[in-house]
């Protein structure tokens, strides 16, 4: 018998596929000859914002260094006592990058500069713009405790206190600085009770402190014993004597 042979029959899918695929190319082709100018657009509007983006990270990047390299000059003529220079160099950089960290921090130096140089008015102007804009905690401390440096060198006994204050308020190691500050304020300005109270408290809260043979002196100098002796019980005062009839 003569051998069988099947044949499969083509789909109508299959004959319709190289059609569709045509159809297909077709239109993108034609999407993108109709739309050339608008994929142009977007392509180069992606390309002119990423080349932006990349030439502003660089320029910023560049101040940066600028600005770290101006910095470091200041520090160097306050650290060597060129301290007009150091005052110089720190306003026209506070001025220049007020949005930098350098910048800002500018402020901080130069109140530094200015009180080395017994410029108080400019001190206390610089610090309190710095405190307007400084967050963190420990430049805070430094800053306030500097500020009621300058207010106690100008004999203003009560912002100094209050300067002093807001500093002993936070940990850090202005603390106890600022809380004999504020004892020494209450002394200047009268309140002698007070400053007993505030350097027996200043003993209780800091038992080993350096200052502590200072605080008694201070306490001595007032009058008033280092801590108060404990009330006597009516056991511990032994019997009374009876009143004789």
């Amino acid at each position: 018998m003569p051998p069988t042979t099947h044949r499969r029959k083509i789909t109508q899918k299959e004959l319709k596929a190289p059609d569709e695929l045509t159809t297909l190319v077709d239109s993108a082709r034609d999407f993108l000859v109709n739309n050339l100018t608008k994929v142009l657009i977007s392509t180069g509007v992606v390309v002119m914002v990423g080349a932006i983006a990349i030439g502003v990270y660089y320029y910023e990047r560049h101040r940066d260094n600028i600005a770290s390299a101006r910095f470091y000059d200041a520090i160097t003529a306050l650290n060597a006592g060129q301290n007009k220079a150091a005052e110089t160099q720190f306003n026209q950089l506070a001025d220049e990058e007020p949005g930098r960290r350098l910048g800002r921090l500018a402020r901080f130096y130069m109140a530094s500069a200015y009180l080395a140089d017994g410029d108080l008015a400019n001190a206390r102007d610089a610090l309190v713009v710095f405190l307007t804009e400084e967050r963190d905690p420990l430049f805070r401390s430094l800053a306030l405790t500097n500020l009621a440096v300058v207010y106690e060198r100008m004999a203003d006994w009560k912002k100094a206190a209050g300067a002093y204050q807001q500093a002993a308020a936070d940990p850090g190691p202005e603390q106890a600085r600022a809380e004999l500050g504020v004892a020494r304020m209450l002394v200047q300005s009268g309140d002698k009770q007070g400053a007993i109270a505030a350097y027996r408290g200043f003993l209780a809260a800091h038992p080993f402190a350096q200052q502590r043979q200072e605080v008694m002196e201070s306490l001595a100098l007032l009058g008033a014993p280092a801590v108060l002796a404990p009330p006597r019980s009516a056991a511990a005062a032994g019997p009374q004597p009876v009143a004789a009839h």
